[in-house]
């Protein structure tokens, strides 16, 4: 399995929409629930949320390559956008 780093590298140098994808897939149920879990439940608010978080994820993707791990930041991440 390819790690999130190379992925979001691949992404930030090429705009590969398969290695987003791939990083999407793999996290989209962490960053939901972390969503919903700040969103009090709202369902639509957490899709929103967890939709501003992969935009996010997107935009910094060169400043975020550098990292092992994505885990904490999509936590975070939840957190501020909701």
């Amino acid at each position: 399995m390819t790690p999130d780093s190379e992925l979001l590298r691949r992404f930030a140098r090429t705009n590969s929409e398969d290695a987003f994808a791939e990083l999407v897939k793999r996290h989209v149920n962490l960053v939901y629930s972390a969503a919903l879990r700040q969103v009090n439940g709202d369902e639509h608010f957490a899709k929103d949320v967890a939709q501003a978080v992969f935009s996010d994820l997107a935009r910094k993707a060169a400043s975020l390559s550098r990292r092992e791990t994505l885990t904490g930041w999509f936590y975070t991440s939840a957190h501020f956008a909701a």
